[in-house]
């Protein structure tokens, strides 16, 4: 509607109606699962709205992170970006029912830039994003945008009445805004951090806080 104002994204660490952890202890856990591998990945190329499967390294990576998440966790419940790489690593992780797919989890769309090799974009992105957040390449999503979406994906979740860990599988630009909110942190810490693929990273919900608890976790065997 014109004229009319966008939600507001929730202030980092901060959401209102937590539900409430006695004692201090976490109450809703949000367990932070990339990905894995991919052949653009492999290449090191821009991967966002590109639509493809894992390769067969990401599928090992898949296999190894869902016995790394069945030792460590008990889920409650599955949150899913809506594409495939994410998808195919749940289900070869072991945690394809009564999947959730969000679509505000999906990776960043990078515009006319997707595809381009990592190392030559890398540079004029992250110039262009510590100067301005809001750019976007033609075609694409900005920084902010990308933070807003999975920021309030992740609010929503951290806000349910009942104390629950949540599994999310998503992709590295959506749970590095995540972490960035729960450490109190702009859109821009995320130009700040590197994520492996099928890594895991954990925040947690202690009243009335959102706290980082684990980043970039290897789930593969030592």
């Amino acid at each position: 509607m014109p004229g009319a104002s966008s939600p507001r994204t929730p202030e980092p660490a901060a959401v209102e109606g937590l539900p409430s952890a006695p004692g201090g202890e976490p109450g809703t856990y949000l367990v932070l699962l990339r990905h894995g591998r991919t052949e653009l990945n492999r290449q090191r190329l821009l991967q966002g709205a590109s639509d493809l499967p894992l390769d067969d390294v990401g599928r090992r990576q898949a296999t190894e992170a869902g016995a790394y998440l069945r030792h460590h966790w008990k889920i409650d419940k599955v949150v899913c970006s809506p594409r495939r790489r994410a998808r195919e690593t749940l289900t070869l992780a072991g945690f394809d029912e009564d999947v959730i797919t969000d679509d505000r989890l999906a990776e960043m769309d990078y515009g006319v830039l997707e595809g381009t090799p990592v190392p030559l974009a890398a540079g004029e992105l992250i110039d262009a994003w510590t100067a301005d957040p809001g750019y976007a390449p033609e075609g694409g999503e900005s920084l902010t945008a990308v933070y807003d979406r999975s920021v309030r994906a992740a609010a929503e979740l951290m806000a349910a009445p009942a104390k629950q860990t949540v599994l999310v599988c998503s992709h590295a630009n959506p749970i590095k805004a995540i972490v960035s909110w729960a450490l109190g942190g702009p859109a821009s810490t995320v130009l700040r951090m590197y994520l492996r693929q099928a890594s895991v990273s954990v925040v947690a919900s202690i009243p009335p806080a959102v706290v980082l608890l684990g980043f970039n976790e290897r789930t593969e065997p030592v």
